[in-house]
């Protein structure tokens, strides 16, 4: 129809819908959640998991640096902070304590210590590397694990049950005189060296002494995180940035709907190998996204 049929009445009543839908719209992104990524410098990793995280949680986020000068102004205008990385905790008092706070890419042993609605553990849970471990060398091969004490290997890691099977032995440096002693009775008894998310013992100092003695013994170290397979672990199971921000959707969306999850670990994960260590220790692996899969349904409850 012509445009110059329409009446004054109709050209109103377009008007008014129009108008209505774009204060629709307006209201509705104005509603929308709205999520503050803190974080103490720029970085792409970060600004990609927030806008993960806002499109699978249906939100808005914007990333907001420590340093920033209006950085309590723009925190209090957020639904939910979310605190990335372990130099972000220093804001921590800094954002109101009607804000529901998370941390995301923190050890496990940090969280207690912070008041948080929840947060997503950096490492994997201590018997996800077991079952890794057992799923490539055999599920009846013992295993040890390497720690300064007992006190700090039950802190940094969820090991206490594991400790109660024979299959599983714990060395501790403070019985030792050295890390090559410790390293060499462990590696005796042992057919895998299973790493904790301990970055003093795991450190770049002793990293390559660790390597290099297991190498010798010819057994493999597993974990304690995917960054130590380039230095030359076998295998770790490990959640990327779009496994976190699956993760941190469902805690956003569960705690707007006024439950929010414990802290934990992120049950969404993969498995990452190096192929050149496999190799020369004559090793056939599976699968990796396979064995992630049943990795993730032994977890199930």
């Amino acid at each position: 129809m012509d445009a110059r049929c329409f009446s004054d009445e109709n050209r109103r009543s377009w008007t008014t819908a129009l108008l209505s839908l774009a204060l629709l719209l307006v209201f509705n992104v104005s509603c929308a959640l709205e999520l503050a990524f803190v974080s103490h410098k720029k970085a792409d990793s970060v600004s990609r998991l927030a806008a993960n995280t806002a499109e699978l949680a249906n939100a808005q986020a914007t990333v907001v640096l420590t340093s920033s000068p209006r950085f309590e102004d723009r925190v209090q205008q957020a639904d939910v902070v979310v605190l990335v990385g372990q130099q972000a905790l220093t804001a921590r008092d800094r954002i109101p304590a009607n804000i529901p706070t998370l941390a995301v890419l923190i050890p496990a042993q940090q969280v207690p210590a912070l008041a948080l609605q929840s947060a997503i553990y950096l490492e994997p849970p201590f018997s996800r590397q077991i079952a890794l471990a057992q799923s490539l060398i055999g599920d009846d091969q013992p295993l040890g694990v390497l720690a300064t004490n007992q006190q700090s290997l039950l802190t940094l890691c969820d090991c206490e049950d594991s400790l109660d099977s024979k299959r599983l032995q714990a060395y501790y440096l403070d019985d030792y005189d050295s890390l090559n002693r410790a390293l060499v009775d462990l590696l005796q008894s042992s057919q895998a060296l299973i790493g904790i998310y301990d970055t003093t013992l795991y450190s770049a100092a002793n990293i390559k002494n660790i390597l290099i003695t297991a190498y010798r013994q010819s057994r493999p170290l597993i974990g304690p995180s995917s960054a130590y397979i380039r230095a030359g672990a076998l295998a770790s199971t490990y959640s990327d940035l779009g496994d976190t921000a699956r993760r941190l959707a469902e805690l956003v969306t569960a705690g707007q709907q006024g439950d929010w999850p414990a802290a934990g670990y992120n049950p969404y994960f993969k498995v990452r190998y190096n192929e050149q260590v496999a190799r020369s220790l004559n090793l056939i692996l599976p699968d990796a996204e396979q064995l992630a899969e049943t990795l993730r349904q032994q977890e199930q409850p």
